[in-house]
């Protein structure tokens, strides 16, 4: 059994031989572009497409969102935005055909260069679990639209190991309405209909920046201030559930109030805790009053413009 320090020194010998990394996204205040489910499985294979063209853009992991979307890679940053310039164009080609509007200009993304082994533990962890913050019926390893399910995940790898299916040289052609991909010597294989992302992301890369399994567990489901922190940094209304959030409450009441019961909390107390939870977590008028018994009323006057 490997020490701490044992594992901690091989994530970051990982770290140090394969960077630089960058985190880009798009903003989440662009109107949705991925309005369905074929949209979506579309846009996954158009990545995938666009990963083999530009192989020196090596995709840790992603995450497609109806409106936005993110992408952690290592290699050049040239690289990458090649790679980002092609996804947008192919993309954009495919919403046409299908008499689908959406303008996919972006003048403004640029990657954020990761500095350390934990600033990148943070950024895969944020997009790993991107689409679980705003979907209750997904958690990290289960939204589809994205690599985070394949994270120490041996049974969707097994999935794939599996999967017979391809991307045929006419299939890529329908998706990018091009001839662009039709040397490709390496096959894209697919799952549920889209190409897989075990195929065209490093998983294993990924998976190096962390200890163990457990390690990621942690990262991604309690490290919840590294999480507001890039939500703050690119601009993202990130929602927490109500699980992360009573977690908070509970912190805030047992270093305030002794562990007292929000429910017990004076008046004061409450509009303390729903101001903490309203401007650095972008907890809803709801969420607040589910987790402390805050009157309604008193929280549209505080905070108007939730509903």
């Amino acid at each position: 059994m490997k020490t701490f320090s044992e594992l901690e020194g091989i994530c970051s010998l990982s770290f140090n031989t394969n960077g630089p990394y960058w985190h880009l996204w798009t903003p989440e205040d662009h109107p949705v572009f991925l309005p369905d489910k074929e949209t979506f499985m579309a846009a996954m294979s158009i990545l995938a497409i666009c990963s083999r063209l530009v192989p020196e853009a090596i995709i840790i992991t992603f995450q497609l969102m109806t409106n936005h979307l993110h992408l952690t890679s290592a290699g050049t940053k040239e690289a990458l935005m090649r790679l980002f310039r092609m996804f947008i164009k192919f993309l954009s080609k495919y919403l046409k055909a299908k008499g689908l509007t959406a303008n996919l200009h972006f003048p403004d993304v640029k990657p954020r260069q990761l500095e350390n082994l934990q600033d990148l533990r943070n950024v895969v962890t944020y997009n790993n679990r991107n689409g679980y913050v705003v979907n209750p019926d997904q958690t990290p390893f289960t939204y589809p639209w994205g690599a985070n399910s394949y994270y120490f995940n041996d049974s969707a790898k097994a999935r794939y190991q599996e999967a017979r299916l391809i991307l045929h040289k006419r299939d890529r052609r329908s998706l990018i309405h091009s001839h662009d991909s039709d040397k490709l010597t390496r096959s894209i294989v697919t799952v549920d209909g889209y190409a897989c992302p075990m195929g065209f992301c490093d998983i294993a890369l990924g998976e190096s920046m962390f200890r163990c399994a457990s390690h990621y567990f942690r990262e991604i489901s309690r490290n919840i201030e590294s999480q507001k922190k890039i939500a703050r940094e690119i601009g993202e209304s990130i929602f927490y559930t109500d699980d992360e959030l009573f977690g908070i409450v509970r912190s805030f009441c047992q270093e305030k109030f002794d562990g007292q019961k929000t429910a017990l909390l004076p008046a004061s107390a409450k509009q303390e805790l729903a101001l903490i939870l309203h401007n650095e977590y972008n907890a809803s008028n709801k969420q607040i009053q589910r987790m402390i018994s805050l009157n309604a009323s008193v929280l549209s006057t505080m905070f108007p413009q939730k509903y």
